[in-house]
């Protein structure tokens, strides 16, 4: 009976006012998109919904195979997670292996400013609510990302004049926190702030515009919009002991002394299976990130293998090799509670070029598969 109980709450969506205006969305007015998105949360909750909590409820339970990676992350009280993209959710194989092995989905892409609102007061919110209401109805929980980043900008921001851009930055924080309220775990609020020399932030149209402090801001929109969403700052090239991951350090550490919301640190985890951190330079990092009470994700994880030497195999060996050790890292920190990989199968990832992914383009499991499931059972 879970599936009735979510249409329910769909349907309340659609017919009343009320909750359109304050629960949905409380800085748009509703929307095709939303009445899309409700309807796709009946239809996915009629089909394959096993009653399992939303993302602000217990743990998602694992499917009763205990030989997946979903199941042996929850064994260890892992959430093991996937980017993924909304638009391969109705094929069949992508499907099956989404619902299968994972508890925790990131849109690799359809919620970055740029897709969420192509233009000023054009929310368009559908794909993304396709995953989160496919999410729920498998019992997994969604990450959002990202709020803030350079990356994402959308063309029409960067012309604005100081104050037009501050009142766009604001108003997209408190719509799509506000949006996505209650349903959502935990959300990177602002990603790859820093240089990559470590050298202190990276010169963006953010600071540009806003100053240093639009960092601050952003976690204080990010709470005030959704106090039960779980922030987090989000960066690669810091996962091991380095400079720029000295300079990711102390930015938290003044966010927290200064009393700023945050509860997080993403580490990306995009590595080549020959030239890595090692595995005890991620684990002095987690410490002493824990050490500042933060929850520490492995967030984006790839390990690439392409022109690494030797045989075929040779190379699958060393990527599963990788992904064991970095995955087991995570496992002995207790305050590493996510690890998510950036896409699952080699037919769609953002490497051109190269396989870094835990299964082929065929969906068969490679080698990297038995060695995350190893690290998981503590082998």
């Amino acid at each position: 009976m879970g599936f009735v109980h979510q249409a329910i709450s769909a349907l309340r969506i659609i017919l009343n006012p009320s909750i359109r205006k304050s629960s949905i969305n409380p800085q748009s007015s509703f929307n095709e998109s939303t009445i899309v998105a409700a309807l796709l949360s009946i239809t996915l909750a009629a089909c394959g919904s096993d009653g399992s909590p939303g993302p602000s409820g217990p743990s998602p339970q694992p499917p009763a195979s205990s030989d997946t990676l979903r199941a042996a992350a929850s064994a260890q009280g892992r959430l093991l997670g996937t980017a993924v993209q909304s638009s391969f959710l109705s094929n069949g194989q992508y499907d099956a292996v989404a619902g299968r092995e994972f508890s925790y989905l990131t849109a690799e892409y359809e919620m970055k400013w740029n897709s969420l609102e192509p233009s000023p007061g054009a929310d368009t919110f559908g794909a993304g609510d396709a995953i989160v209401a496919y999410a729920m109805s498998r019992g997994q929980r969604v990450k959002g990302h990202t709020l803030v980043w350079h990356g994402s900008t959308p063309s029409w921001l960067n012309s604005l004049p100081q104050a037009e851009f501050r009142n766009a930055f604001e108003r997209h924080i408190r719509t799509v926190m506000g949006h996505y309220q209650g349903r959502i775990h935990a959300w990177d609020v602002v990603n790859e702030a820093i240089a990559d020399d470590g050298s202190g932030l990276r010169d963006t149209v953010y600071r540009q515009k806003l100053g240093d402090t639009y960092i601050a801001d952003a976690f204080r929109l990010a709470r005030a919009a959704d106090p039960q969403a779980r922030l987090f700052y989000n960066d690669y090239g810091g996962e091991g002991m380095s400079a720029k991951a000295g300079r990711i350090y102390d930015l938290v550490s003044d966010l927290i002394s200064k009393g700023v919301p945050i509860d997080g640190v993403g580490l990306q985890m995009h590595v080549s299976a020959n030239n890595r951190p090692s595995d005890d330079s991620i684990a002095a990092n987690m410490r002493r990130l824990a050490g500042l009470g933060l929850t520490i994700h492995i967030s984006e994880m790839d390990v690439r293998i392409a022109g690494l030497p030797g045989t075929e195999q040779m190379r699958l060996d060393a990527q599963k090799a990788a992904f064991h050790d970095i995955v087991r890292v995570c496992v002995l920190e207790p305050r590493c509670e996510a690890i998510t990989f950036w896409g699952f199968t080699d037919a769609h990832t953002w490497l051109t070029g190269d396989t870094p992914l835990l299964f082929n383009q065929q969906y068969a499991a490679k080698p990297a598969y038995t060695g995350v499931l190893d690290a998981l059972r503590g082998k």
